[in-house]
């Protein structure tokens, strides 16, 4: 039922288009899932119109777990792909110059997961940040940088 009402919502705005010139929507149905093309759509009724659509898309990922296609997969494998996942968080948090002086990075794995941790240039006195990461969920538990 909340499926066929979304539809026709989404129909009948697709045939009043709220009198705006070269006002494209496009809609197509995919796996169930409504798909659209919002290049020129950026109202408020469409913007709350999608955050619940989207909201209870989440609310069912939370409460069956079994729809999540990656549940148990290895998404960080190696130390590359570690890197290029960690180093935009640090960047945010500490500066890029300061991160980048701390390479080359050192990666370690315990179980399901990696540390990662800045080096010092010789004789250079302070401390590393420090970042663990579950290689399955991408989740950050645990970030800190020394003095």
């Amino acid at each position: 039922m909340k499926k066929s009402i979304c539809i026709l919502i989404l129909f009948s705005l697709l045939i009043f288009p709220s009198c705006k010139k070269n006002q494209s929507k496009l809609m197509r149905i995919v796996n169930t899932n409504i798909i659209l093309d919002t290049t020129n759509i950026r109202n408020k009724e469409y913007r709350n119109f999608m955050r619940k659509l989207v909201k209870e898309e989440l609310d069912g990922f939370l409460k069956d777990s079994t729809n999540n296609l990656l549940r148990g997969e290895v998404l960080i494998n190696d130390e590359k792909e570690l890197i290029q996942l960690v180093e935009p968080i640090l960047f945010k948090i500490y500066g890029k110059n300061k991160i980048i002086q701390e390479r080359p990075y050192d990666a370690y794995l315990f179980g399901d997961y990696w540390m990662l941790t800045g080096t010092l240039p010789e004789g250079m006195k302070g401390g590393t940040f420090n970042i663990a990461i579950n290689r399955r969920t991408c989740e950050v538990v645990g970030i800190s940088h020394g003095k």
